[in-house]
């Protein structure tokens, strides 16, 4: 019998009555996919250096797939998130270090494009190129200063600030109340710094260091507060002439933490597959994995919950996408089952790999086998707050039977 080939490449089509604003770009997907030989080929590296070293970044580059979301007008593709989600997925196919640089680098470009025209000229006016790190987490307290706030502080796990220009960090500005608001200010290049702090055991290549600033002026118009971010309330002119520019907020930078899981999930059917078509089975009457019951529904089971994590990852891109073109934004609810589809995109990878690697036997844990740190970059990718699956599910949960109080954390 001729033995067909897993490949489960996404090939993008366009349904009927759909638009390029909601359905993915297959140029750019293939671009991802041809990629992925040179970032399997240098991954081992990158994990050794704590980054993605430099000859996959330049190929990023090359092919525009670090300027996946940045504005038309800058040069960039302007994509929407299934294409985002799309590019990503096939991105950790190869590695999940390099697509969450990635990831993270054309999720901070979007969000930079959610300021105003002024501060997106800012930062690609004069290079097209720039890239921005984000950490949202408001670990300082801004000091006022005339026209603006001096800032000073530490922001762990920035990944991918090894390749951004610009970094949009989050701090605490101090109301005349007494209160405190959370807000994301913008920082230009040589107004902060990197100090090395990534030492995972997963992940090890997404040079999630720490950004450092140091009693630094961010003028005002830098600044826009998270509680209207999180509602949508932007301060961009464009709303009303770039779809992109009104997408929701929260609903955008979650789904992409499926999008690392599904290719992590594929990769692991890739390696597992071909392992299990030459393995034996030792102590069975089965020679042959390929003819074992248990490893063919084992493979089975794993491909059937890795394609169920990719169409929830759709239907979030769909929700998201169809906000943007009608510019209706979500409501809570909507927003936060965006989130739960993301909590169970990681609770189906996670379950499909597990199952992969033991039905490919122990060798598959070895510190020198590719599936063994895939099994680590998924656990560690599952574990970030907004790919979390308990805390997802119980916000969704809370508006799904409108439990008194309010929700536990944004959506």
């Amino acid at each position: 019998m001729k033995v067909p080939t897993l490949s489960n490449e996404p090939v993008p089509t366009r349904a009927a009555g759909t638009s390029p604003d909601t359905e993915p770009d297959p140029g750019l997907v293939a671009r991802a996919a041809a990629l992925r030989p040179l970032i399997r080929e240098r991954a081992e590296e990158g994990s050794r250096e704590g980054r993605v070293v430099p000859d996959v970044i330049r190929a990023l580059e090359e092919q525009g797939l670090l300027k996946l979301t940045v504005p038309h007008r800058y040069g960039g593709h302007g994509a929407n998130s299934r294409t985002l989600v799309d590019v990503l997925a096939g991105l950790a196919r190869g590695d999940g270090s390099t697509a969450w640089t990635a990831m993270l680098l054309n999720i901070g470009n979007w969000f930079a494009t959610t300021w105003p025209v002024r501060v997106q000229d800012e930062i690609w006016g004069d290079n097209p190129d720039a890239r921005c790190c984000a950490i949202l987490a408001p670990s300082a307290t801004a000091r006022s200063a005339d026209g603006g706030w001096l800032v000073s502080g530490r922001w762990p796990y920035a990944s991918g600030s090894f390749a951004a220009t610009h970094a949009l960090t989050g701090f605490l500005v101090p109301q005349d109340d007494g209160s405190s608001r959370a807000a994301v200010g913008l920082f230009h290049p040589g107004q902060w710094s990197i100090e090395r702090s990534w030492f995972p055991v997963g992940m090890r290549g997404t040079g999630s260091d720490t950004v450092v600033i140091d009693e630094v002026f961010v003028p005002d118009h830098r600044i826009q507060y998270f509680d209207d971010l999180v509602a949508g309330d932007y301060a961009t002119e464009l709303r009303d002439t770039d779809i992109r520019s009104r997408a929701p907020f929260l609903p955008t930078g979650t789904v992409i933490f499926g999008a690392i899981q599904v290719g992590l999930g594929r990769a692991a059917l890739d390696l597992a597959v071909e392992r299990l078509r030459s393995k034996g089975v030792v102590g069975s009457v089965y020679t042959r994995a390929r003819d074992s019951p248990v490893h063919q529904t084992a493979v089975a089971e794993a491909l059937s919950k890795v394609d169920a994590a990719e169409l929830l990852a759709h239907r979030s891109c769909r929700d998201i996408d169809r906000s943007a073109v009608t510019g209706d934004y979500p409501d809570e609810l909507a927003r936060a089952r965006v989130r739960n589809d993301t909590g169970t995109v990681v609770t189906l990878v996670h379950e499909a790999v597990d199952r992969l690697l033991k039905a490919a036997g122990s060798g598959s844990f070895l510190e020198t086998s590719p599936l063994s740190r895939i099994f680590q970059d998924v656990g560690m990718a599952g574990s970030h707050v907004h790919a979390t699956p308990a805390i997802a599910a119980e916000v969704y949960g809370r508006l799904l039977l409108g439990a008194d109080g309010g929700l536990t954390v944004q959506v």
